[in-house]
């Protein structure tokens, strides 16, 4: 009985690690490009991954969506009220992007599966002002967080104005240690249910 407490615990305190979570770096733009031990996940020349209500933009229209500091490629950008979800496998320990011109309004929501584990807006990134600022590089930068050993599926973008900017997505995956952690703690979890739907009542 203890071994399934532990294991229950230990999945549970996996997810619970969102209180570990950290923006680790944030440089200013132009984009300094791929953190070391990270890899590219998408720079949004295709919308693999995407769900949501999102356009992929080169360029600036005044008044709707402004592209990041001296980015010229494709990039993706979220109108206000809307939000896109981009799904990621295999999940990942840590994420950075090339965040444009961070408003106030911008949040950015990371998921282990269907649980949220943290979500920060612009207002939380380290010295840049979130003002919507286009043409100051320290209000564009690439922007990198820690998951704490929390494996994350998915992040979503959302913007309650116009308009959240980003481009090139990386990260790098958790170590095997953490996966093993979680995938026992899971199944330890899913052991004590099947035991208690399958006990029986006997009248006396």
């Amino acid at each position: 009985m203890l071994k399934i407490i532990l294991g229950v615990a230990t999945a549970f305190g996996l997810v619970s690690a969102a209180s570990a979570m950290t923006i680790v770096a944030s440089t200013n733009g132009p984009d300094s490009g791929i953190p070391a031990g990270q890899h590219l996940i998408t720079d949004f020349n295709t919308a693999a991954g995407l769900s949501g209500t999102y356009q992929l933009e080169t360029g600036s229209v005044s008044g709707q969506f402004a592209a990041p500091y001296q980015d010229t490629t494709q990039y993706l950008t979220v109108l206000g009220g809307h939000s896109a979800t981009l799904a990621i496998s295999p999940a990942l320990k840590a994420l950075s992007f090339y965040w444009g011109s961070i408003d106030d309004y911008n949040t950015v929501s990371f998921f282990s599966g269907s649980t949220l584990v943290a979500s920060y807006t612009g207002l939380q990134i380290p010295a840049a002002p979130a003002d919507g600022s286009q043409g100051d590089p320290s209000n564009n930068r690439r922007v990198s967080f820690n998951f704490g050993g929390v494996p994350i599926t998915s992040v979503n973008f959302a913007s309650s104005q116009n308009s959240f900017e980003l481009d090139t997505v990386s990260g790098a995956v958790p170590e095997p240690a953490s996966w093993a952690l979680l995938i026992v703690g899971m199944g330890m979890t899913g052991a004590t249910m099947r035991r208690r739907r399958g006990a029986t009542v006997v009248a006396a």
